[in-house]
């Protein structure tokens, strides 16, 4: 029962997760597009910092204490190749959620400048490293 609970967890702060980081991404477009509106770009600011530091970081972090904890209920899982698999795209989405953090300040200070087309290409980052958990997850290839 409490190895379901964590799962429990650890799947409601995924989708926490992932929600943040596709609107942060989206959010930077947006940004990126009304850099001649100040009073729209505040707004975005404040959305921004707010989305980052009160969902998508706490989520992050969520879902890793809890898995976490499911391996150390589980330390069968620590056998298995997929995890190892997972462990890695799951490495990368963090780097990437940190590196959204990197982005935000830079269009905040505008210490540098990034065109919508370079931050959408950006939001797919997290969708194609989701469908590579997900995979690995389901399909448990090796």
């Amino acid at each position: 029962m409490l190895y379901l609970s964590f799962k429990t967890l650890h799947v409601i702060a995924i989708i926490s997760w992932m929600a943040g980081i596709l609107y942060l991404f989206r959010l930077f477009v947006y940004h990126a597009e009304n850099l001649d509106d100040s009073s729209r770009t505040n707004m975005l600011i404040v959305m921004e910092r707010k989305l980052y530091k009160y969902i998508t970081v706490p989520a992050m972090y969520v879902a890793w204490i809890a898995a976490l904890v499911m391996i150390s209920l589980n330390m069968g899982l620590l056998k298995q190749g997929w995890l190892h698999a997972k462990i890695l795209f799951v490495s990368l989405l963090t780097a990437f959620t940190l590196y959204g953090g990197r982005v935000m300040s830079n269009l905040e200070t505008g210490k540098k400048s990034y065109s919508s087309k370079q931050l959408r290409i950006m939001n797919e980052v997290p969708t194609l490293l989701m469908i590579a958990i997900v995979i690995f997850v389901i399909f448990r290839p090796f």
